[in-house]
């Protein structure tokens, strides 16, 4: 025992030690510092001998991706001395640690560290050798101050003693301690031409450096991947990871908050390397930075923000500042490469002129010049170009021409060489003597020496001479000036067929052209080459000799090795020094190389790209990343420039581009023109709008220009710059603001006709409507049809805006405007900057204009207060317009200078403009507005113009002249037909306010109204109401109801229970909508709701305010709606989901006994209720609460928009407003009202058999086992009214039905199920029948009034008589009276004793009667006629509007309306009033019967519906046919119930009338499992179509779609349970669940259930393909393979007769279960997971269990919840709630499938434990799917799976 005890601890220590070595090595393996960064390169010689070489250690046991050859952690330097203090720092002198060999030749052995507190906020430090002059960079900085106060930063340095007492140092930030700087990795090494520091970075959110085509705006430090900088001839689109032109070694770091999961502090910090030399950097995982330089000294700033403008400014102010470009070149700008001729480029500009596009400037390139060589004019095709750029500078186009550096090498015949070289300005090699030179354009060129003066001197002379003589021109484009030089180090030049030419510079070997590393700077491009690159090539030789001469040495000051990346700055201050001298102007230089500070000078294009849409994303990053770099005049070639577009990237770039600081359309030679007009007339009107846009915003992109020459801003910005908290942000990088007003989202993929674009927190607005964006901080999918770029505008900003013109010369001369976004107090504030647009330094003369804007809704008033007015021009020049966004309110007027204005809403927005101002710029002015108390909304003209909106005065038919003016209306027939001929006149209709409003409550507010014109004035039928009280009340945040009600006399009302109450928001939860009044110019009064958080008009009578009518029987009401998505409504048959409103029908709404034949009938329930998706995608849904005949009728309005006319016969106005504002959250609120939807037992989710004509019970159980016998599934068996003895309830044939009982109870023990029918009509006449005997005693039926009874004659009685199915003439019961309740329940609780039914069918309760006021039924069994006759002289008989339903009368195919129902409470209901509530009232006496049978949960079918139905009930779609296209009235059936609230729904399977066929039927099978009603039934002496009555293939398809279903059911009841508890949808259509997605909202021949199953059914004949539409903002994956798909949008997939395609979306984790012949037996199978993984790579899914018919399992906490959590790394499942044990002995989890993880794991655990690969899982790399199988998972148990790489 003690041996084994010794044992047991002794391997416990091992495992410890080894545990505890592995986690130091995992941390020590990341830190590694790389000895061998160039070995991705074939010429770096890269193995283990090497590395040793170096000094450096190798590890062979490295795993993969971890550096394998690193440095000695000891090497490094070593403090020498106690560290001295500096007048403003601290100097720390350093030797190197000489145990450790040095990487590379020549150590530095000798260092002093110098810190610099160089202002509050810059601290800077150098390393550089004691002991030898090194070089640094010599450009000009801001000095230090000269006393540094409060620092914000702290200098901390130390030894590490294990790391041979190495010393490090680290800049932490005062105020919270974070690290900022921190050497303690190691890695310090400092050779001659190898210097390398590594820091740490105090987050991974890292930004910056460049030149270089980054793919990302935010480094990704997890890639280790490394960037050369050195400038380089290298276009954006020649690869990837490259340098290109310039230089800029600086980079920022978003700051983290500790243990915060990464996220944002909101501190910002940046760093600059001031070096020069070739370099590169690298990131790892720790995360940490590592540069290296090849020269120079190692001199650091470090600036501490902290907010991220403020970096940006501090770096700015120690750099130099931006320039301030001049005005015109904001302008849209036009050049190409190789116009060829004039001819050409003239032909260029006057297409564009003549198509309206905006030119402000053109260029030139080097065509234009003889043989390339700078300063000529080419005499031949450029003849006349000095004219020509006269004329178009007199137009107001300004011009700029290129020049090259490159000297052409003509020492006879070209003055600029030969006067050079006499004035020695040209780059020499190292004997001081020969001129170096290369090729280029012009063939053997020289390069000059911009640092010396001579040189400048020399370049100034010819600029100024040039332009002088030859051409005048405004600006210079300064390319080529890398220095680039063609095929340097190659046998001959590219171009040497051009030029005749084949001379190439080749660079001697040298340590300066060949140092001993070479960066990745050059080995990027060793992989194309066939020997190592070196840095000279495509460049000069960098041992070449630059500068001034050293009076030290006698030499010239630079190599070319330390300065090439001052190439093109060199050349910058002298070029624009030259054209200011030449012009007296600002004027303008575009250099294409940079380094820091170049700003000062100059602006910058960003370089040769390419025609690719991966480059017009990039175009993005570079355009931010200058403006950190301190040049915001940026901008990339727009449309590309090599390559060729198509013309819809050439648009989207366009829209682009018009926003880019710098804003030019270029491309290269050889290829077509590019320009604007060059494309369709549909194409330019798109470009010219962006541009539109762009000249209109110029005042302030010209005044942010201002702040970043003044303050160092930026112009362009990314979104963490004004949020830096919000982690979101800091990886968006397609999207971007313009100072900090304006966010653009443009679209940068083909075909691409949405943006996902994140809104942060903050109120936006949609730029183009004026709509508030309704979320914050979350993304949202923004439609961006082909015309349009999606712009927002920030809440709180005022913008300054000019007026468009074709040039900035003549936009200077419009009015301005001010475009006012309020904020969420309703404030804005914003300024403008405004000089002559040209002149030098007008900021330092004070010769501008300067004024600032506030706008303040507390005070109402707009202050325009003028701060600087030394711009003279500025008195010409006025404020004419205001626009305004986020007004909740229209003002009644505004005023300015004693003066009223008028606003107006711009159409087809939200947009309020106040026009006309005409204040003088040159003053402030107070600018002030008022609300009036009641809105008063003008109606628009074109209402007025257009007949189609006339309201119709004669709705009823029979109209004429003598009818329509008798009712006071106007007689017009000019327009012909289709065109209401008897209109409404605009002054007489309607109500006006009376008296004032009374708050009764917080919640709630009456309004009187007064009726405008007498009866005798006008009047549509003669007994319109004249007073009427309008209650508004509010239910919280979401709900409003709006009640209109006679004042004076009590009108019947819905007695249906629904959950109002009313209650104010609460302060903390704005209301979404709002109410208000309105009144039109003729004083009548409309009702309005409004969205509160974008102000969009939800419902609006007030266009229509004559319209609204309330007659005792025709109450009348019309509104716009604010989109044309609109759903709901019935029941009717709609062609379509979204309902058609060009040409549409009006449809009634009266519960019929009537077949969906197709057309716009009047269908079985009345669903008042429809939901409309807005054009942003929020949703909001109406209840007009009424159950009187009514119809509606949508159309469309102007703008996009609709228009709904409703009207009903009775009742009162009753109108509930939902606010979602998703479609799903819409339901849910109006779920709240009208109850949630019913929990189905369980088995109600099988598959259900029924027909009517059975006939017998023996084809009824040959039906059964042929479906049992084919395996197919099967759940309940249906008996029709065929079964009954004489169709009569609470029967069954005892003859053809014998044994009925004895099948019912072996259904039962096989684990099925049986739902009888019952209808509502009694046979009255049938001797010895109990039910009718029953009732008659308690007096139960529906009544004659005892004031007109025209059968008592033939009854003796009230009874109101019929004729249904049954032999005899039939009564009803009234079920809103107590004891026909109860004698129902005892009729059903009394048939369950002779035959065990599981549920209830309640059909034919519109209520139907056959054949009313006919000669008799259409199944009549006697001689002599009879039928119900229903006195026609009654009013409720014979209304004088009937509405737009089927039927001469309301009566028809039902009751009489004058019949009584009552409650046993004192009411007393006429049928006119609640005919509609007949099938509503037996659901509510159903479900309780069915419920008292056995005390189960039961479930309840009805045909007749109504509001509040769906929480007792299902419900299936009526009598269809078996023809196609009732497989898509199935689909829009089953969408819309799911919008009333009753989910439990599905069609008749193959058809219930007609014969089906084969094909169809397996189809609708396929559909049908998708239903959550599920059965399929049909007609009487139609053809059997039960599934396994099919030839064997159709069997197999039909068994199959019926197995997938069953495998489903778990999450189908999980649905359920989500609804029942919380309300809301179980099937869903696209556009409910992608509302913002726009090809999304017509689709409905798919569908979903839930969030994630698509399901995509064939509903065509003979169709073979499916048609289908995969949203591409998320992850899809085929449901039966799991292989992801990669191509999404419109896609057509194959589907096979026996097959439905279905998809997943990612995100969802389903639960699943194996299918049996049954629930019953199913619900012991084992289940399984299917898990899809969304871009993110996480899904999350749930399951809800219990025993599956109890009642109210869930309100007695009877059940099993589980949540089911996964990402790339993890699967939970948790045990949320386990309150039914039984199901942990009876289920296994057995199987979990992940589609769609990214990476294979190498180990998965469970709960800790291994899982055998293979035996316990497999891994599909090509489908990327993981399978565990084999789990038997206890569900009584929490489950944890770990993935592990």
């Amino acid at each position: 025992m003690t041996v084994t005890r010794h044992l047991i601890t002794f391997f416990l220590l091992i495992k410890l030690l080894v545990g505890t070595n592995v986690d130091v090595r995992s941390a020590e393996l990341s830190e590694r510092i790389d000895c061998f960064p160039e070995a991705e390169s074939k010429f770096s010689y890269y193995s283990k001998d090497n590395c040793l070489a170096r000094g450096c250690l190798f590890d062979e046991w490295s795993p993969a991706g971890v550096i394998q050859c690193y440095v000695n952690p000891n090497y490094g330097y070593i403090l020498r001395e106690n560290a001295q203090q500096t007048s403003n720092g601290i100097r720390l002198r350093l030797r190197r640690n000489q145990a450790v060999s040095s990487m590379f030749p020549s150590p530095i052995e000798n260092v002093v560290l110098d810190v610099q507190h160089y202002t509050n906020d810059i601290i800077r430090f150098r390393l550089y050798d004691e002991d030898n002059q090194r070089y640094e960079v010599p450009i000009p900085l801001s000095p230090a101050s000269a006393q540094v106060s409060s620092p914000q930063y702290e200098f901390i340095h130390g030894a590490d003693s294990s790391r041979g007492n190495a010393h490090s140092f680290s800049i932490k930030r005062r105020s919270n301690q974070a690290t900022l700087f921190d050497t303690s990795l190691g890695g310090l090494i400092l050779n001659d031409q190898f210097l390398q520091i590594v820091t740490r970075l105090q987050s991974p959110h890292v930004y910056g450096f460049g030149e270089n085509n980054h793919d990302t705006l935010k480094h990704n430090v997890n890639e280790r991947k490394t960037w050369g900088i050195f400038a380089r001839d290298q276009g954006t689109h020649w690869g990837s990871n490259a340098n290109q032109y310039g230089s800029h070694p600086f980079y920022l770091v978003m700051e983290q908050t500790s243990n915060s999961g990464q996220s944002p502090s909101g501190n910002m910090h940046g760093v600059l390397l001031l070096n020069s030399n070739a370099m590169d950097y690298t990131f790892s995982s720790v995360p940490s930075l590592t540069m290296r330089t090849i020269g120079g000294i190692l001199d650091f700033f470090v600036f501490l923000g902290p907010k991220p403008e403020q970096v940006v400014q501090q770096y700015t102010w120690l750099v130099g500042r931006s320039i301030l470009p001049p005005y015109w070149s904001l302008g849209f700008q036009i050049a190409r490469w190789d116009y060829g001729n004039l001819t050409h480029m003239q032909r260029v500009v006057k297409r564009n002129r003549d198509a309206g596009v905006p030119i402000s400037v053109l260029y030139a390139d080097i065509d234009y010049m003889d043989a390339e060589k700078d300063f000529t004019i080419d005499p031949i095709n450029f003849r006349g170009m000095k004219e020509y750029f006269a004329e178009l500078n007199a137009d107001g186009i300004r011009t700029i021409v290129i020049l090259d550096p490159a000297t052409v090498d003509d020492q006879v015949h070209y003055a600029p060489t030969i006067e050079g070289i006499r004035e020695d300005v040209f780059i020499k090699w190292d004997d001081g003597k020969t001129l170096m030179k290369g090729s280029c354009w012009p063939g053997d060129v020289f390069f000059p020496d911009f640092f010396t003066n001579r040189t400048q001197n020399w370049w100034s002379r010819w600029i100024k001479d040039f332009r002088r003589v030859n051409l005048t021109f405004d600006g210079l484009w300064i390319d080529m000036n890398e220095p680039a030089l063609f095929d340097t180090n190659e046998a001959e030049p590219w171009n040497s067929h051009d030029t005749g030419s084949t001379y190439t510079l080749k660079c001697p070997i040298s340590k300066f052209d060949d140092p001993p590393y070479r960066t990745k700077a050059a080995f990027r491009y060793d992989g194309t080459m066939t020997r190592p690159s070196r840095l000279s090539d495509r460049t000069l030789c960098l041992s070449a000799q630059q500068g001034e001469i050293d009076m030290k040495t006698g030499k010239p000051k630079y190599r070319h090795y330390d300065v090439h990346n001052l190439y093109g700055w060199s050349q910058t201050k002298p070029t624009l020094d030259a054209m200011q001298q030449a012009t007296g102007k600002r004027s303008l230089v575009l250099p294409r190389s940079t380094f820091v500070g170049s700003g000062q000078w100059s602006g910058h294009w960003l370089g040769d790209n390419g025609a690719k849409w991966e480059e017009m994303k990039r175009s993005l990053i570079g355009m931010v990343e200058f403006n950190w770099f301190g040049i915001p005049f940026n901008g990339a070639d727009i449309c590309g420039f090599d390559g060729i577009p198509s013309e819809e990237m050439c648009i989207r770039w366009m829209q682009l581009g018009a926003f880019y600081p710098f804003s030019r359309n270029h491309n290269i030679w050889k290829l077509p023109d590019q320009d604007p007009a060059v494309w369709s007339p549909s194409a330019v009107a798109i470009m010219i709008s962006a541009l539109h846009i762009r000249y209109t915003l110029l005042p302030y992109y010209y005044t942010l220009f201002y702040k970043a020459h003044t303050q160092g801003s930026t112009v362009i910005r990314p979104l963490f710059h004004e949020y830096p908290t919000d982690k979101t942000t800091l990886d968006i990088f397609l999207q971007f603001l313009i100072g900090s007003g304006l966010m653009i989202a443009p679209v940068t993929d083909d075909g691409g006709r949405y943006v996902q674009v994140y809104i942060p927190s903050s109120h936006w607005y949609n730029f183009h409507t004026g709509a508030r964006i309704a979320v914050q901080k979350q993304y949202i999918w923004m439609s961006a049809p082909l015309d349009t770029i999606p712009i927002f505008i920030k809440g709180g900003a005022i913008l300054p805006t000019q007026g468009y013109a074709e040039n900035t010369k003549f936009s200077r001369q419009k009015p301005f405007g001010l475009i006012v976004a309020l904020d969420a107090n309703s404030n804005a504030e914003g300024d403008l900057f405004y000089d002559d647009g040209e002149s030098i330094d007008t900021v330092g003369s004070k010769a501008y204009y300067y004024a600032t804007f506030r706008w303040s809704s507390n005070t109402r008033q707009l202050t325009i207060n003028v701060i600087e007015n030394n711009y003279s021009s500025m008195s010409n020049l006025t404020l004419d317009t205001l626009t305004i966004y986020g007004l909740n309110d229209i003002p009644l007027k505004f005023t300015a200078n004693n003066k009223d204005f008028t606003p107006t809403v711009r159409p087809q927005s939200q947009i309020i403009e106040v026009t006309g101002l005409k204040l003088p710029m040159g003053a402030s002015h107070a600018i002030t507005w008022q609300f009036p108390e009641i809105a008063t909304v003008q109606r628009p003209d074109f209402i007025n113009k257009d007949p189609k909106y006339r309201i119709d005065c004669h709705p009823d038919p029979n109209a004429s002249d003598f009818s329509c003016r008798n009712r006071g209306c106007i007689w017009d027939t000019s327009f012909g037909n289709g065109i209401v001929a008897c209109v409404v006149p605009q002054e007489k209709g309607g109500y006006a306010l009376a008296g004032t409003s009374q708050n009764v409550s917080d919640a709630m507010t009456h309004y009187g109204l007064s009726r405008i014109s007498a009866a005798n004035q006008f009047s549509l039928f003669g007994k319109d109401i004249n007073k009427l009280n309008v209650q508004v009340s509010v239910s919280g945040t979401d709900m409003i109801r709006l009640t209109i009600r006679d004042s004076d006399a009590k009108r019947y009302e819905v007695p249906v229970p629904i959950r109002w109450n009313p209650v104010a928001p609460s302060s903390s939860n704005g209301a979404k909508i709002k109410f208000e009044m309105t009144k039109n110019e003729n004083g009548q009064a409309g009702f309005r709701v409004r969205r509160t958080n974008t102000n969009s008009i939800l419902f609006d009578t007030s266009f229509f305010a004559e319209g609204f009518i309330y007659d005792d029987k025709y109450i009348q009401m019309i509104t716009t709606i604010p989109s044309r998505n609109v759903y709901g409504f019935g029941e009717n048959t709609h062609q379509s989901f979204r309902h058609v409103l060009k040409g549409s029908h009006r449809y009634g709404v009266f519960a019929r006994d009537q077949p969906p034949y197709g057309g716009h009938e009047n269908l079985y329930g009345t669903q008042p209720f429809y939901m409309v998706i807005e054009n942003d995608g929020q949703t909001f849904g109406i209840l007009i609460f009424n159950s009187n005949a009514q119809d509606y009728k949508f159309d469309e309005f102007s703008d996009d928009q609709a228009m709904l006319t409703y009207r009903t016969i009775g009742g009162i106005l009753d109108v509930l407003f939902f606010a979602g504002s998703h479609p799903e959250d819409v339901i849910r609120q109006y779920q709240q009202v009208i109850g949630t939807p019913y929990m189905p037992p369980y088995w109600a989710l099988g598959f259900q058999l029924c027909r009517y004509g059975y006939d017998s019970l023996n084809n009824m159980r040959a039906a059964t086992l042929r479906t049992i016998n084919a395996n197919i599934p099967l759940d309940v068996m249906y008996g029709d009214i065929d079964y009954f003895r004489k169709r009569l309830d609470f029967t069954y044939d005892p003859a053809n039905f014998s044994g009925l009982p004895d099948y019912v109870n072996w259904l039962h023990s096989n684990g099925m199920k049986f739902i009888t029918i019952l209808d509502p009509a009694i046979d009255s006449e049938e001797p010895n029948y109990s039910v009718y005997a029953e009732g008659q005693r308690d007096n139960i039926w529906i009544k004659w009034p005892t004031r007109r009874n025209v059968q008592y004659s033939e009854t003796g009685n009230r009874n109101m008589v019929g004729y249904v199915w049954p032999d005899g003439k039939t009564v009803f019961p009234d079920f809103f009276y107590p004891p026909a309740k109860q004698w129902w329940k005892s009729q059903v609780v009394n048939y369950y004793s002779q035959l065990k039914f599981d549920g209830l069918w309640i059909d034919m309760n519109e209520p139907a009667n056959f054949d009313t006021n006919r000669e008799k039924p259409f199944n009549w069994n006697r001689p002599e006629p009879w039928s119900l006759h229903c006195p026609l002289d009654e009013p409720l008989e014979t209304p004088k509007y009937k509405t737009s339903i089927l039927g001469d009368y309301l009566s028809d195919k039902t009751l009489c309306m004058i019949g009584e129902q009552t409650d046993e409470q004192g009411n007393i209901y006429t049928h006119y009033d609640v005919h509609n509530l007949y099938g509503w009232s037996e659901t509510m006496a159903s479900l309780p019967a069915a419920r008292a049978t056995d005390n189960k949960r039961s479930v309840v079918i009805s045909r007749s519906t109504f509001p509040t139905s769906g929480s007792f009930s299902g419900h299936w779609l009526g009598d269809n046919s078996a023809q196609w296209s009732h497989l898509k009235y199935n689909i829009i059936g089953m969408l819309e119930f799911n919008l009333f609230g009753i989910p439990y729904v599905g069609a008749d399977i193959c058809g219930f009338e007609g014969d089906t066929t084969e094909q169809m039927c397996q189809r609708w099978m396929q559909l049908g499992a998708f239903n959550p009603f599920f059965r399929n039934h049909n007609g009487l002496k139609f053809r059997d179509h039960d599934p396994g009555n099919f030839a064997p293939a159709a069997v197999a398809s039909n068994r199959q779609a019926v197995i997938t279903r069953y495998q489903l059911i778990p999450y189908l009841y999980t649905l359920f349970h989500r609804v029942h508890i919380s309300g809301g949808t179980v099937v869903r259509s696209m556009g409910h669940e992608f509302p913002s997605i726009t090809d999304c909202l017509p689709l409905d021949e798919q569908f979903l259930w839930g969030s994630h199953l698509l399901i995509a059914p064939v509903i065509y004949e003979n169709n073979f393909n499916k048609w289908v539409y995969l949203p591409t903002t998320e992850r899809w994956f085929d449901y039966y393979t799991g292989e992801e798909k990669t191509t999404l949008g419109a896609i057509t997939v194959p589907a096979p007769l026996d097959f439905i395609p279905l998809f997943l979306r990612g995100g969802a984790i389903i639960p699943h279960q194996l299918s049996a012949l049954n629930t019953v037996m199913s619900r012991k199978k084992p289940m399984y997971l299917i898990v899809a993984l969304d871009n993110k790579q996480q899904a999350t899914g749930d399951l809800f269990w219990d025993d599956g018919e109890s009642i109210d399992t869930y309100e007695k906490s009877i059940y099993n919840y589980f949540i089911f959590n996964c990402d790339s790394s993890h699967l939970t499942i948790d045990r949320w709630t386990y309150k039914y044990p039984e199901m942990g002995s009876e289920i296994k989890l057995e199987e979990i499938k992940i589609f769609g993880i990214n990476k294979q794991p190498n180990r998965i655990t469970w709960n800790g434990q291994d899982l055998t690969p293979m035996a316990k899982w497999t891994f599909d790399p090509n489908k990327n799917i993981l399978i565990m199988k084999d789990l038997a998972l206890d569900f009584s148990k929490t489950h944890k799976f770990a993935f592990l790489q």
